[in-house]
């Protein structure tokens, strides 16, 4: 018997896996049309050559900020008036320095060959690119994840007619921003409210009428995946979840979904790899353990124990301990010692995380 045996039957209960991928972007985003019309009314004046509108888009995880982005940007390519508008996406957990995005920005705007070019012959490269355009339109998703924020003020300084889409999880994000981004980008709030619970439970059987077959649930079945849905209020769960039941069933060479199917997909959501709201990068989790194992330090001694990690920047450092006394995960206390009096003291208080993001099964 060979190892591929047991699951090599014809049954199938997806009629769309990929409607159940991360990635994937519904037609329609029902109780986001609001929050849709806002966004394309801040692209708008580009039609006409006039600057858009910046948005500060904020809200928790899982509640649609990102496909809502991505839906407009989609149908942005629709529009006949925008031809000359190109529009790019960035997640700056993954493109985190100004380097990076540049260099992102310049392959999607079409120039491909920045290698041992340095920023600034990048950025000219960009410039001329966009002479010839309408407008610009640039969605930063994750904003709060980026290590510095030098092309924000490149991007505001040097290109013309553009709206900027900023998207958090962090609602105290751009306080402490430097004063000449500030006074450049001055984004309207864009605020993204938890879904209810029906809601929750009419968005994901939209999305099962996209991957599933018309009879693959019971009610019962799909009823509880909505119900763990709504106690997390993410949107992201319950789709994972959604996948989870049909995969159990597939396995179990079953022509339906049934409540034990669900049933088994929930039990494994206690080894699920969560985020949150405070997931961390690699760089702030080696931060808030530093302070965890120093609480009482100052931040001078502090950083010195964490320049002994790496090549580590104090601007890189101070902006992970703002970010950890923004979420009450550690408390700074002035001393009135240090640099012009300037020196304060970490007092690790601890994390307060919630289930809110699945991703993978262990």
């Amino acid at each position: 018997m060979g190892t591929f045996d047991h699951l090599m039957h014809d049954q199938t209960l997806f009629s769309n896996p990929d409607a159940l991928d991360p990635d994937f972007v519904p037609k329609l985003l029902p109780y986001r049309e609001n929050q849709q019309k806002s966004i394309a009314t801040a692209i708008h004046p580009l039609f006409h050559d006039r600057h858009g509108t910046n948005l500060l888009i904020r809200g928790g995880t899982g509640i649609g900020k990102t496909a809502t982005v991505r839906r407009v940007l989609l149908d942005l390519d629709e529009v006949e008036e925008a031809n000359d508008i190109p529009w790019i996406y960035v997640n700056c957990w993954k493109a985190n320095t100004t380097y990076k995005v540049v260099v992102q920005l310049a392959h999607l705007l079409g120039f491909k060959f920045t290698q041992n070019m340095k920023t600034s012959e990048i950025l000219d490269k960009i410039s001329k690119i966009l002479e010839n355009k309408k407008g610009l339109v640039i969605a930063f998703d994750e904003i709060d994840k980026a290590e510095d924020y030098d092309f924000l003020y490149h991007v505001l300084e040097e290109t013309t007619k553009k709206a900027i889409l900023l998207i958090t999880n962090d609602i105290s994000w751009g306080k402490d921003l430097d004063p000449r981004i500030q006074s450049r980008l001055v984004p309207e709030i864009l605020e993204f409210k938890p879904y209810t619970s029906e809601e929750i439970k009419g968005i994901l059987k939209e999305r099962v009428k996209y991957a599933f077959y018309e009879t693959a649930w019971i009610p019962e079945a799909f009823d509880i995946i909505a119900s763990r849905a709504s106690e997390i209020s993410d949107i992201r769960a319950g789709i994972t979840l959604l996948k989870a039941s049909g995969e159990v069933a597939e396995r179990a060479a079953s022509k339906i979904i049934t409540l034990e199917h669900a049933n088994q997909a929930l039990e494994k959501t206690t080894h699920f790899k969560m985020k949150s709201t405070d997931d961390f990068s690699d760089d702030e989790q080696l931060v808030m353990n530093l302070c965890k194992e120093h609480s009482g330090k100052i931040i001078g001694d502090l950083y010195k124990i964490y320049q002994k990690q790496g090549d580590k920047s104090e601007k890189t450092f101070r902006r992970i301990l703002d970010r950890l006394e923004n979420k009450k995960i550690i408390s700074l206390e002035a001393t009135g010692e240090g640099f012009r009096g300037k020196s304060s003291i970490v007092n690790f208080i601890g994390t307060s995380r919630k289930l809110s993001d699945f991703t993978t099964f262990e």
